[in-house]
């Protein structure tokens, strides 16, 4: 239950709940979220409330509006380290930035290997 006098105001509460459904696993990349309305059911909460979590969520990146088609869970993308000798790979494009700030693209299942020096 989101009460407004604990933890903050209720669209804040309301964007964590979702916040932790999303990193959760609950709702996953790609996935239309449930509608306003049904949010608003769902959590007894207003609809202008239910938009201000929203909104939070848009400005943090974490999902997206697609006029016509609903509010969608975005795929966010995952930084890892890599020492020499460590190699990755990836089913979807991967993107590698290097330290001098320039990016390359490579396909899906190419194997990236870090040289030593």
């Amino acid at each position: 239950m989101i009460t407004p006098d604990r933890e903050g105001t209720a669209y804040r509460q309301l964007a964590n709940v979702l916040r932790e459904r999303i990193s959760s696993g609950a709702f996953t990349a790609g996935q239309r979220l449930p509608s306003e309305k049904d949010l608003h059911d769902e959590f007894g909460l207003a609809r202008e409330t239910v938009r201000r979590a929203l909104a939070i969520l848009r400005s943090e990146g974490l999902i997206e509006v697609r006029h016509g088609y609903g509010t969608f869970v975005v795929e966010t993308p995952v930084s890892i380290q890599l020492s020499p000798g460590d190699s990755a790979t990836s089913s979807t494009a991967l993107t590698v930035t290097r330290s001098d700030g320039s990016t390359e693209v490579y396909p899906a299942g190419t194997i990236l290997t870090v040289a030593d020096g």
